[in-house]
């Protein structure tokens, strides 16, 4: 059973609307903190599958010992375009920081954000899907929202990862001593 609260049902019902997303991407990882390292087990799941609770139950179940399940924010269209789900994670345990993005992302962007509490930060995750070169522009906005000699506002090490990477990904389970609790919804989006 997937906890009601957890980030998965934000993203099916992204799904469930977009009948053009054909496969998520998701991967299993174990975080090795301060490194650039990012070993991942990496796999695609058809729509159809993601919409069905029961499947992503077992896959969350089946994690490797030591390993974290990430939904990854590369997602495959018709025709094999590739889109990125808006996703974002902060460096703060405030609510009120959240507001900090708003400009940045605009109020359309940031109404459609669901937010989720991920134990030392939050996690977001909007509706919207982006092209690469949306996503990247959108990864350099996020890094600017940091301002000099400030606490981070955004998770600086996450961009960088993420952006060598190619894509985003938010943990949605806690299988380490590494996290203090899966993510967990605190607000969820404006319709």
């Amino acid at each position: 059973m997937i906890h009601s609260s957890h980030p998965y049902w934000h993203v099916k019902s992204v799904v469930e609307r977009r009948a053009d997303i054909k496969y998520l991407t998701f991967s299993y990882y174990n975080y090795r903190p301060q490194t650039v390292e990012d070993n991942r087990i990496i796999f695609e799941l058809p729509a159809s599958d993601f919409t069905q609770p029961k499947i992503i139950a077992e896959i969350i179940a089946n994690a490797p010992l030591g390993h974290e399940l990430a939904l990854q924010s590369n997602m495959r269209l018709d025709k094999l375009e590739e889109r990125h789900l808006f996703m974002v994670d902060m460096s703060t345990s405030s609510l009120a920081h959240l507001e900090k993005i708003r400009s940045l992302v605009g109020e359309k962007e940031f109404e459609s954000i669901a937010w989720f509490k991920s134990g030392r930060s939050f996690h977001g995750y909007g509706t919207n899907l982006l092209t690469t070169e949306e996503w990247v522009r959108f990864m350099g906005l996020l890094l600017l929202a940091n301002k000099p000699k400030m606490e981070p506002t955004v998770d600086p090490r996450w961009i960088g990862h993420r952006l060598i990477a190619g894509y985003s990904s938010l943990r949605w389970t806690k299988n380490s001593d590494h996290y203090i609790l899966p993510p967990s919804l605190v607000k969820p989006f404006v319709t």
